[in-house]
């Protein structure tokens, strides 16, 4: 945020549950360790969600 990277508006916490919730959810209920791939597009996915598009 202080870079200019991330919105303003964006709740920290929230974006971290972005991020955890998923590889959870591979590690709980699918059973499965996150792959490279997985984890790749996952922050490819939260970086877009709060990327300062300026």
């Amino acid at each position: 945020m202080a870079r200019g990277d991330v919105r303003p508006d964006i709740d920290i916490r929230s974006a971290a549950t972005l991020v955890a919730a998923p590889l959870i959810y591979r590690l709980l209920a699918e059973r499965e360790l996150p792959d490279a791939r997985f984890v790749d597009d996952l922050v490819e996915l939260v970086v877009r969600a709060v990327a300062n598009p300026a």
